[in-house]
């Protein structure tokens, strides 16, 4: 079967461990089935890049520009698991850093296992992207910047605030090989505002004056981290309308409601042949253990009674 390989992330900034990771998966996996996923979210203090400065950032660093998407929920990625033309002949995979498996849940409320599973270390045991989607795992890379040993993006934006412009410029060497004087200037500024920020809220810890304008700054700041955490973290076993398109859960793309009215007319007419071949065995999977396929029949009904929430 075929692959297709998403790396979610934030990427506040996109740095040169992110892109050994991407170098990684593209080693295991091929470099046409690896794409690199993120959003456009942003919040001052702990996300400040929008997605065309982060893809600015990624392609500094090699990455293909086709290969970084712009999706909603980077854990679910609808963007690019949608352009799957043949999901019964293709694995889907998740490849995420061990701090960020947390995220997925392989167990639902009522002990059955969810559409995301952990990567079997037996190839032969994969389902296709209509059954389950497999969670794997990506090196966490050390790197130097000024010297020292660095692994996260909070701990470049730090350094970076902490900085002069000689400094700064070394860092942008070490993360980039080069100093890219666009680049800079997108650090400049966004970081001069986390630096602004922290020392406000460093300043008003003792105070907790509601009419204080800068204190009125920090919770907008604060308020908009919780939100991108809401839109990055959405549940992967939740059905909803994006628009005019039906978004099932599980990672099943999104699709128009005659589309996904296809889909199911064409599962259901495999599932006819099955029977009149009297492969049974094959005709019980297809209709009970596909949960693929449950995900989206669930889905139109509850849009037929009005029950899909919109976002």
């Amino acid at each position: 079967m075929n692959k297709i390989v998403i790396y979610p992330g934030r990427f506040h900034p996109f740095h040169k461990g992110h892109f050994a990771s991407y170098q990684f998966l593209v080693r295991e996996f091929g470099a046409d089935s690896v794409y690199i996923a993120s959003t456009n979210s942003q919040a001052p203090l702990t996300s400040p890049f929008s997605f065309e400065e982060k893809k600015q950032m990624a392609g500094l660093l090699g990455v293909p520009e086709d290969k970084f998407v712009q999706v909603k929920s980077p854990y679910r990625s609808e963007e690019i698991t949608g352009r799957v033309s043949n999901p019964e002949d293709t694995v889907l995979i998740y490849a995420v850093s061990e701090k960020d498996v947390g995220r997925f849940t392989f167990t639902k409320k009522d002990g059955t296992p969810s559409y995301m599973q952990p990567m079997p270390k037996d190839e032969a045991q994969l389902k296709n992207m209509s059954d389950h989607a497999y969670v794997t795992l990506t090196p966490t890379v050390t790197f130097k910047v000024q010297g020292k040993d660095a692994n996260s993006a909070s701990q470049i934006r730090s350094a970076y605030v902490k900085a002069d412009d000689k400094n700064r410029k070394d860092i942008l060497k070490d993360l980039y090989g080069t100093v890219d004087k666009n680049v800079k200037a997108i650090f400049d500024k966004k970081m001069s505002v986390v630096e602004q920020l922290s020392s406000m809220m460093t300043t008003l810890k003792e105070s907790r004056d509601p009419m204080d304008v800068n204190m009125r700054k920090v919770e907008l700041a604060l308020e908009m981290e919780r939100q991108l955490r809401t839109i990055e973290e959405a549940d992967m076993d939740g059905h909803y309308v994006q628009g005019e398109r039906i978004v099932p859960a599980g990672g099943q793309g999104s699709w128009t409601e005659d589309g996904l009215k296809a889909n199911i007319v064409a599962q259901m007419t495999k599932f006819v042949q099955m029977l009149r071949t009297q492969n049974y065995e094959g005709a019980y999977e297809e209709l009970f253990s596909n949960k693929a396929f449950q995900s989206k029949l669930e889905a139109l009904s509850l849009l037929n009674q009005n029950k899909l929430p919109k976002k």
